[in-house]
C-alpha cells in the first residue's frame, strides 16, 4: 500500500489537487454514506461478457464494492473494490479526489490496480437550468503498469446522459436514462465492439 499512497500524494501536489464509477472507471466522488447501489450490464450475445456491482457508502469518506465479472463466456469471477474520497467535487469550483484499489483479490482480466481519480463538475447552462452538471474525470491506475483513465458524463437532457470513458485498456461509450429522482438508471453501452445493456438502482438504508 505504500507505493499507491505515495503516488496519490505526489499527484495531488503536482495538480495542487470504489469511488463511484462512470461505467467502469472510478471517479472523484463516492456513493453517499448509507446508500447502496446495484449496477449490472451484459452484452446481448447470451451475456458472454457481464459485469455486476454492489457498492455501499460505509462512511462519509469510504466506499466498498463487490464486483463480479464474466469475460468471453467464462465463469463469473468475484472480487472487491475499495476507495477513500479525500474531498467531493464542488460544482464550478474545485475537483473531487479519490484514491483506492480495484480488484483487491486480483481475479479480473485487468488484475489488481491502485488508482487516483479527480473529477471536475461543471454546470451545463443549456440543460436543466444549470442544475445538471457535467463531470470530467482524469486519473491514473497502477497495476502491472501505470495507465491513464479519462471519462465524461454529459447531460443531453433532464433524463438522458452521454457517458464516454477510457480505462487505459479499452474505450466505452453509452447513453443513460435517469428516473425516480436519479435513483434509477437504464443504459446502452458499446464496449470492445459489444453492445451491452444494463441498469442501476440506488437505495438508502
Amino acid at each position: 500500500m505504500r507505493f499507491p499512497l505515495l503516488l496519490a500524494l505526489a499527484l495531488s501536489v503536482v495538480a495542487s489537487a470504489a469511488a463511484d464509477r462512470l461505467i467502469t472507471i472510478p471517479t472523484g466522488r463516492k456513493i453517499p454514506f448509507m446508500d447502496i447501489k446495484f449496477d449490472s450490464f451484459a452484452d446481448l450475445s447470451a451475456a458472454k461478457n457481464w459485469d455486476r456491482f454492489v457498492g455501499i457508502g460505509v462512511s462519509p469518506e469510504i466506499e466498498l464494492d463487490y464486483h463480479g465479472e464474466r469475460f468471453a463466456g467464462g465463469p463469473m469471477k468475484d472480487t472487491f473494490n475499495a476507495s477513500y474520497n479525500y474531498v467531493p467535487p464542488i460544482t464550478n469550483q474545485s475537483p473531487g479526489l479519490s484514491i483506492g484499489v480495484q480488484d483487491i483479490l486480483n481475479r479480473t482480466r485487468e488484475g489488481r490496480r491502485y488508482f487516483i481519480a479527480a473529477t471536475w463538475r461543471e454546470s451545463v447552462d443549456n440543460v436543466g437550468s444549470g442544475n445538471l452538471p457535467m463531470d470530467v474525470t482524469i486519473g491514473v491506475s497502477q497495476g502491472a503498469r501505470a495507465l491513464p483513465m479519462v471519462g465524461v458524463n454529459l447531460p443531453v437532457s433532464e433524463r438522458f446522459r452521454l457517458l464516454v470513458e477510457h480505462d487505459g485498456f479499452r474505450l466505452a461509450a453509452g447513453l443513460e436514462y435517469r428516473a425516480l429522482k436519479n435513483a434509477f438508471g437504464a443504459r446502452v453501452i458499446v464496449r470492445d465492439q459489444s453492445v451491452m445493456v444494463g441498469a442501476n438502482l440506488t437505495l438508502r438504508f
